[in-house]
């Protein structure tokens, strides 16, 4: 039955995926990037979570709301368990979200061409350190506009139970600008598990942390504090 919702939600989305292209390349030209993330963005994203509902049980549960401001510029380092991830984000965060991706996903047919309409942090990781070089040059502009830049410090999806060491990208660019870090903890794998079509009945838990000031820091101190508190909110949210 979980293989069977899944590809239902699948067959949704890939829906919804068509429309969301063509509602951002028509607008492109006339609506600002703020008016399209806030019209078309956020409701695509809270559609997609009504339809994970819907369609496969999945509910979400929002905590420490509290300790996300509603302004000021944030970077965002994340929990990655699943392919839900950029869903919850873009649909809780009160801001706008600026990802890093990579730059190849503007190959992917309409999501591809959606992302990149966006103008957001796109980064070709073959070029190694030129590529940490562009997003540090970037970063500020995207903070200057308002958006809060989200990363995913482990790198990769990472099933729960199992842990990866964290890269430091973001910390060093929170550290370099002085930007405050805003860390979230939640376990969509159990629910969304990574390079499966079955999706799982339950309840989604988003836990948003204390921001982690970052002025006059050790980056590699500053990736440790949101490493531990990310992995043992992340256990926490598991055991209830």
């Amino acid at each position: 039955m979980s293989t069977l919702r899944g590809f239902v939600f699948y067959l949704a989305l890939a829906a919804t995926i068509i429309v969301l292209t063509v509602l951002l390349l028509a607008t492109k030209p006339f609506l600002s990037l703020d008016r399209r993330y806030e019209s078309i963005c956020r409701p695509w994203a809270e559609t997609v979570l009504w339809l994970l509902r819907v369609i496969c049980g999945i509910r979400l549960e929002t905590q420490g709301m509290e300790n996300m401001p509603a302004e000021g510029g944030f970077v965002v380092l994340s929990k990655h368990q699943s392919a839900m991830d950029p869903f919850l984000l873009t649909a809780v965060l009160k801001r706008p979200a600026c990802y890093l991706y990579k730059k190849s996903l503007h190959w992917i047919p309409c999501l591809g061409w959606a992302i990149w309409s966006m103008d957001m942090l796109a980064i070709d990781r073959a070029k190694g350190r030129s590529a940490f070089q562009s997003f540090m040059k970037k970063g500020p502009e995207v903070l200057a506009r308002g958006w809060w830049i989200c990363l995913f410090p482990e790198g990769t999806r990472v099933p729960p139970g199992e842990r990866v060491p964290y890269k430091t990208g973001g910390a060093r660019f929170a550290c370099a600008t002085g930007t405050p870090i805003l860390p979230i903890a939640h376990n969509a794998g159990h629910c969304w598990p990574k390079n499966s079509v079955a999706k799982n009945p339950g309840v989604v838990r988003v836990s948003v942390g204390p921001v982690i000031e970052t002025a006059g820091r050790d980056p590699h101190e500053v990736s440790r504090e949101v490493e531990a508190w990310i992995e043992n909110e992340t256990a926490r949210l598991d055991r209830c």
